[in-house]
């Protein structure tokens, strides 16, 4: 009789193997994203002058803000209202926002959308547009300052430039890409859009700071060892918050949480491969080199 002869069933490589093998090439994805991002911001400010159109808040105008009960025909609204930007925002409820010059009307729009039979809670806010450009001023200030700060305490806490500055450069990468697809979005920079990009600079530290600590803190383990640990946790606070974002978005209704929590949702997911695989990449280079220059000196 013939013995059978069994085969080992070969070895399948996860997703951490895969970057376990690959982390070098892998290392310019979140470099790729920045370019793209700054690509598509520098594109728009040479043709248009601006790197992302600006909002009613930014530049003064009239907002109309109407709850509907039933969704109307946004192309017929669109035709009624020639010289006004028009958006339908569905949630729990449907939202028509209607946004035009400060000098518009409010009355004759409101009895333009009557005769459409469109009618529902009325929000009418104005912003002149020296209001708005102060406004615009203090959110350019606020962002500069939320990134030098940002920067000196990270400088502090890691006192090593290579580290240092790959949790800035992750930063900077997350507000930019997201900026840059809210733009091919058609999206407009809002005080909304602001505010979601400062806080998108401090879920970007947050996970650059938990990988950062984990391999350059991390005694009596391996570099892939550290590197899994800090990707459980901080993938899983990414996850989590992802989650609750993408819930926030569809369910609550309201434009100002839905313009956050997007410019959140689109950040969180280019700060995944910006955070584990950028890096995390920058990271490994800077331990291999700092072990062979101890080696040497050794």
């Amino acid at each position: 009789m013939t013995e059978e002869v069994v085969h080992p069933k070969p070895k399948l490589i996860g997703f951490a193997d895969f970057i376990e093998r690959h982390w070098k090439p892998l290392t310019f994805v979140g470099i790729i994203l920045l370019l793209f991002g700054v690509g598509v911001l520098l594109f728009n400010q040479i043709n248009t002058g601006a790197f992302m159109p600006r909002d009613f808040e930014l530049t003064g105008g009239k907002q109309i803000e109407i709850a509907l009960a039933t969704t109307p025909d946004l192309s017929l609204i669109k035709s009624a209202l020639p010289n006004a930007s028009i958006e339908l925002i569905s949630g729990l409820r449907t939202t028509l926002l209607i946004e035009t010059s400060v000098t518009a009307n409010e009355t004759e729009i409101l009895a333009t959308l009557n005769g459409l039979g469109i009618s529902g809670d009325i929000s009418v806010r104005t912003i002149g547009p020296v209001l708005g450009e102060l406004f615009w001023r203090q959110t350019q200030m606020a962002i500069i300052a939320a990134f030098i700060l940002m920067s000196f305490v990270v400088f502090i806490l890691f006192r090593t430039f290579a580290p240092s500055s790959a949790v800035v450069l992750c930063a900077a990468t997350d507000a930019i890409f997201a900026l840059a697809v809210l733009s091919l979005m058609g999206e407009q920079l809002s005080l909304p859009v602001l505010a979601g990009t400062l806080m998108l600079i401090g879920y970007s530290v947050d996970t650059d700071i938990v990988l950062t600590t984990e391999l350059l803190r991390s005694p009596g383990k391996e570099v892939p060892q550290r590197f899994r640990a800090a990707a459980k946790t901080g993938l899983t606070m990414s996850i989590a918050a992802l989650a609750a974002l993408t819930t926030m978005y569809f369910i609550s209704g309201s434009v100002v949480i839905q313009q956050i929590s997007g410019v959140l949702i689109i950040g969180l997911l280019c700060d995944i491969p910006s955070t584990w695989l950028t890096n995390g990449g920058i990271l490994r280079w800077y331990l291999e080199r700092k072990a062979k220059k101890g080696a040497s000196n050794a």
